[in-house]
């Protein structure tokens, strides 16, 4: 075992171009480390049985809205606001969706959707807010970086600006 894998291993921090070294490494010798690495982590979990336990979370992917005016090529799905099958979904929709994942044990949400241009910031932060009431014992992992680089400049402020609202929001 190379030094290299041994602090990986081990959990310490390497440097750039160790990081690049590791990028040059065939994808399963890489994946055996990760797994053994992943186990060193977890070995003392659950009484000492971490090695043997395989968790989940049930969740549900929620995109409030298709309407986007990014136009990558390669995203089948994206609307403009023309479009007639373009949406952006109400709070009771959503909680629809939300009650559904309940109804099966879930607790976590996935929130995303399209870079809308006409959405506000209210917008936003009124739905972080309901959801944040509505269901306090759902975990809401909302919005993607590029939503969150799309909000800073729609809405004409800082990125940390924009992230420490939505985080007071929900």
């Amino acid at each position: 075992m190379s030094r290299l894998q041994a602090d990986l291993l081990a959990g310490k921090r390497i440097t750039t171009d160790e990081a690049r070294e590791i990028y040059n490494w065939p994808l399963a010798q890489l994946g055996e480390l990760a797994d053994m690495r992943r186990n060193l982590a977890k070995r003392d979990d659950y009484g000492g049985q971490g090695e043997k336990v395989v968790t989940y979370i049930v969740d549900r992917n929620i995109n409030y809205t298709n309407v986007c005016d990014v136009y990558c090529k390669f995203c089948a799905f994206y609307r403009t606001e023309k479009d007639s099958d373009h949406y952006v979904l109400s709070h009771a929709q959503i909680d629809a969706k939300i009650d559904e994942l309940a109804a099966v044990g879930g607790n976590q949400i996935l929130l995303q959707g399209g870079h809308h241009p006409k959405l506000d910031l209210e917008w936003y932060l009124d739905l972080l807010r309901h959801l944040r009431t509505k269901y306090p014992q759902v975990n809401i992992h909302g919005f993607s970086p590029p939503e969150f680089n799309h909000f800073a400049e729609v809405f004409q402020m800082p990125l940390e600006k924009v992230i420490g609202k939505f985080k007071e929001a929900g």
